[in-house]
């Protein structure tokens, strides 16, 4: 941390309360300035605020592209959007002079508290982050003092990265240190609609052949987290060759190149569906798999939400934090390198072992870390 940054946060530094105040009738805006993933790991925290302070308005400030993982929560009034990805990293293609009508908006609408539901994992997060708080004209402010640098937060959740713990568990923490408690233990959600739900139905049995229906993630928009296409197309085909697996390919739209190239390489029973689903709308086709494929990206969150068998490919680095509390999912590691290397053998050992499973109950293992 440079001399500059920590003269900012002391600047930007409140006084600690001891407890929280009384929230039944308070305006609550949660701040989830992240990913998809991050925002559907906050779930159980808004769900848990909502359940215990019923008559409270807990409204959502998050990033442009988290908006659609947002859709369709009930426990959310307005969502704000703010372009503002990379936000709590090293880089910051935030401009201030285009946040600032969202930020009179926030000022205007008269918030009690805000809580900021996204660890500060850099001194330039936590600045950048401590700005935007304190401009928003808010009197209470609550969040994860990481590493200490949670200096601008009134109610602060102390957060050692040396041991780290599931992001999902670290909000409901959040939550409870506002008095809030979770009625479903800390399960994840997805909202596809009716309509939704009807389309994957069509989708899956449009696929021809009987073999069992593996679903297949191969992108990410982090580099390092990302798996060679190649090594997801040798456990692909030896899948088919095995099972007469059918393929289900899912992404976002920057992984259409990738995702066509796959389905297409397997012919007949493989269907891309990218740009043709929406965020929620892929839950619906992760509870009809026998198994997902994926890396650690929002989709992974998703099969956590939708309860599906699947087979996660992990940095090592990124385990503590990001891997799901639940037996249906089973995840694999490479050693730390500039790329996931992961042996395409064992990851077809896995998949081969966890279609063989017997299937389990729709919710199983889907409770906090721990228990």
């Amino acid at each position: 941390m440079t001399p500059l940054q920590k003269g900012l946060l002391k600047l930007l530094g409140v006084a600690r309360l001891a407890r929280a105040p009384g929230l039944e009738r308070a305006r609550i805006l949660a701040v989830q300035v992240a990913g998809m993933g991050d925002l559907l790991l906050a779930v159980p925290a808004l769900r848990a605020l909502k359940a215990s302070f019923p008559r409270a308005r807990v409204d959502l400030l998050t990033s442009a592209r988290a908006g659609g993982a947002a859709a369709g929560c009930p426990y959310l009034g307005a969502v704000l959007a703010l372009e503002a990805r990379g936000f709590q990293g090293n880089h910051s293609p935030l401009r201030w002079r285009e946040a600032l009508p969202l930020i009179r908006r926030i000022r205007r609408a008269g918030y009690d508290l805000a809580l900021n539901l996204i660890g500060l994992y850099t001194p330039q997060g936590a600045v950048r982050m401590g700005l935007l708080l304190r401009s928003l004209g808010i009197p209470l402010l609550a969040g994860r003092d990481t590493l200490g640098t949670g200096t601008f937060f009134h109610l602060a959740l102390e957060e050692n990265l040396e041991a780290p713990r599931n992001e999902r568990d670290t909000n409901l923490a959040l939550a409870r240190l506002l008095g809030a408690k979770d009625p479903r233990g800390g399960e994840l959600e997805a909202w596809p609609t009716p309509e939704e739900e009807r389309r994957a139905e069509e989708m899956v049995r449009g696929l021809p052949g009987a073999g069992p229906l593996v679903g297949v993630n191969p992108g990410s928009d982090r580099p390092e987290k990302a798996w060679p296409e190649d090594s997801f197309r040798q456990v692909m085909e030896a899948l088919r060759r095995e099972r007469g697996a059918r393929f289900i390919l899912t992404g976002g739209p920057a992984e259409g190149a990738l995702t066509r190239r796959l389905a297409g390489g397997m012919g007949e029973g493989a269907l891309d569906t990218v740009g043709r689903v929406s965020f929620h709308g892929t839950a619906a086709l992760l509870r009809r798999l026998d198994l997902f494929l994926t890396t650690d990206t929002a989709a992974l969150h998703l099969a956590w939400a939708a309860d599906a068998p699947a087979v996660a490919l992990f940095r090592a680095e990124n385990l503590g934090r990001y891997r799901p509390a639940t037996d249906r999912i089973d995840c694999l590691t490479g050693p730390e390198d500039a790329a996931l290397r992961v042996d395409p053998r064992e990851v077809l050992r896995v998949c081969r072992a966890r279609l063989d499973r017997p299937a389990a109950k729709p919710g199983a293992g889907g409770g906090p870390a721990g228990r």
